[in-house]
């Protein structure tokens, strides 16, 4: 049984991996072209109403809305590049990787909180009765606790 559970999982990775790449003419640079993986990091980095608004356009004018989003939110104006943008993509790529495999990638509770808040200023390990505990601490009084699961991946506790 662990054995097919297993193989399916690989299946289903190879399958999202080989998913065909569409390319989009955006005005910024965001760290993938991959539009379904945007949504998926934009609904972290959107509140609830814009996500929501967003959703509701078709492709050409999501690119549209999110270029001009991140185009409001950028902090030095008379640059050519956007700081505020390129820590979010320099944030996923690092989640991409800390996060991958049997953790669930940018679907894990882990790069969720590591997107939005970024690298914790302190991390511990605990063991608590043949489970692992992982708790991130940030300067801002910020805590957040992940529990391992039977699987070997880790949700928020909080």
């Amino acid at each position: 049984m662990k054995i097919k559970f297993l193989l399916l999982l690989f299946l289903l990775s190879c399958s999202f991996q080989n998913k065909k790449e569409i390319s989009y003419n955006y005005k910024n640079e965001y760290w993938t072209n991959d539009f379904d993986e945007i949504e998926l990091v934009m609904s972290y980095a959107l509140n609830s109403k814009d996500y929501h608004k967003m959703l509701q356009m078709n492709n050409i004018e999501k690119i549209d809305f999110l270029d001009k989003y991140w185009e409001l939110l950028d902090p030095v104006q008379n640059t050519s590049n956007n700081e505020l943008l390129e820590e979010l993509n320099n944030r996923v790529l690092e989640s991409k990787e800390l996060f991958s495999g049997f953790d669930g990638g940018l679907l894990s509770d882990r790069a969720k909180i590591y997107i939005i808040y970024g690298p914790p200023n302190n991390k511990y390990k605990a063991s608590i009765d043949n489970y692992e505990l992982i708790t991130w601490h940030y300067k801002t009084g910020y805590e957040f606790n992940f529990i391992s699961d039977s699987f070997g991946r880790y949700k928020l506790k909080n």
